[in-house]
């Protein structure tokens, strides 16, 4: 009788769940999901039911199935998943054995964790400027070794709570963008964040090593394996990160030979070193970095597609500076406060510099900002940096080209209409700005006066906007 009343019921009790629950066959098909599932999906039941998960994946219902993956392993798996609205999920499977110990059932619970890795970003945020005040405190001023991180503009926001909520996890990370945008910066954060964070982080550029010493760089080659060689054998760069993080950096350039063995650490976690038989076991994040489109690279032939898809499991996009220009000001700031207490010079922006920083277009992105600000304190001989002396290091402007305000981009969900008017002002004054980086320009195009634009700049740059 009892076992009677559970099958009658077990669809409610499913349903009481507070997570969302998908139960799939060990030949990926859809058995069930929960009422939960379908508010966090926004998949009603009856598009799901006896569907293949891998199906699912290719009309672009889902990006991530686990099901596959522990049917094969027979071991419980963790992935990331976003939803069509932006929404960051995360995916726990596991598995259901039978008598034999055979897989037979796949039962993924899923929770939506957007929300909190936003607020464990501001919570981490905050205290870090806490920190930062209270050792200003205690050293009167004399430890600026670090400044805090600039996370003004609404991209970085997300940016930062996407490292945040990946910091839970051990996936695999590829972190995009132009040269210059801060890649090895996320990357280090990544480390930070993650039970990693107390082992070591390595970093390699793979750009920088001679393609002939690439293998025994990352591998390490056995003893005797060649004339000249350490008697003792070295250790490669992937076991000295063992425990911890491995940050290639331009992977884009890694010859393809050598792609090959790094897919082969990935999928088996392992690696043989040069001249040796013997693998040894590795347990290492990879962090990978490219200021490449690799999937051009991959259709090009010169990047692998096998690794290309092992990477992209959880991808970082970098905007350039140029599109969060709400960070300009406060990173030139930054910039200036550090090497200012390091060079103890007393030097302080213009309102003229801080305009011409803001209409620049920064083909260099972060990096070309914190080295036009160290050249213009040390050459600066006045105590306040005018636009005129940032033109001794800064070129003529290059606007992008616009196609006009893209209102198809508005965040409007949940936003009153007063928050979506003040988002479309701004957009349109970036867009002028981008367009003549003139503020006086801009200022007649609108009909209002200079000082409005620039006190609508400054609270761009506040992220109030």
């Amino acid at each position: 009788m009892p076992t009677n009343l559970l099958k009658d019921h077990i669809e409610d009790l499913l349903d009481s769940f507070g997570e969302a629950i998908a139960i799939s066959d060990n030949n990926g098909i859809m058995l069930h999901v929960n009422k939960k599932h379908e508010e966090l999906t926004g998949i009603l039941h009856k598009d799901i039911m006896g569907k293949s998960a891998l199906e699912l994946v290719e009309r672009g219902v889902f990006d991530v199935v686990l099901n596959p993956e522990v049917v094969r392993t027979g071991q419980p798996a963790t992935r990331m998943q976003k939803t069509a609205d932006g929404r960051k999920l995360i995916l726990e499977g596991n598995p259901i054995l039978d008598r034999y110990g055979q897989v037979v059932l796949v039962i993924t619970f899923i929770r939506d964790i957007t929300k909190i890795a936003e607020l464990k970003e501001q919570m981490s945020s905050q205290k870090e400027l806490l920190d930062a005040f209270r050792k200003l405190q205690h050293s009167g001023g004399k430890d600026l070794e670090k400044f805090p991180r600039v996370i003004s503009s609404r991209a970085m926001k997300k940016l930062y709570a996407q490292v945040s909520m990946l910091g839970d996890t051990d996936v695999t990370v590829l972190v995009q963008g132009e040269t210059g945008a801060g890649k090895d910066v996320f990357a280090r954060r990544l480390h930070e964040v993650s039970e990693r964070s107390s082992r070591p982080f390595i970093k390699t550029d793979c750009s920088s090593i001679p393609e002939n010493l690439m293998e025994t760089e990352l591998f390490g080659y056995a003893p005797g394996t060649f004339s000249g060689a350490n008697k003792q054998g070295k250790m490669g760069l992937i076991e000295a990160a063992s425990g911890g993080t491995l940050f290639l950096d331009e992977i884009g350039e890694l010859p393809l030979a050598m792609q090959a063995k790094l897919l082969r650490v990935l999928q088996d976690r392992e690696v043989v070193r040069v001249g040796s038989t013997t693998p040894r076991k590795v347990d290492v994040r990879v962090v990978a970095a490219t200021n490449k489109d690799l999937e051009q690279e991959v259709a090009k032939g010169k990047f692998r597609s096998d690794l290309y898809y092992r990477l992209k499991v959880a991808v970082i996009t970098i905007p350039p500076l140029r599109k969060r220009r709400a960070d300009i000001l406060p990173l030139a700031r930054g910039f200036l406060g550090y090497y200012a207490h390091k060079y103890q010079r007393d030097v302080a922006l213009s309102h003229d510099a801080e305009e011409a920083l803001l209409a620049y277009h920064w083909p260099g992105n972060v990096r070309e900002l914190e080295n036009l600000i160290l050249g213009c304190m040390i050459t600066c001989e006045k105590k306040v940096i005018s636009a005129r002396d940032l033109s001794i290091a800064l070129p003529s402007p290059e606007p992008e080209r616009h196609e006009g305000v893209l209102l198809d981009s508005l965040d409007v969900e949940g936003k009153t209409l007063r928050e979506i008017l003040e988002q479309v002002e701004q957009m349109v004054i970036m867009d002028g700005m981008a367009k003549t980086g003139n503020m006086s320009a801009v200022a007649r195009t609108l009909g209002v006066d200079r000082s409005t634009i620039f006190r609508k700049m400054k609270r761009y740059e506040g992220g109030t906007a």
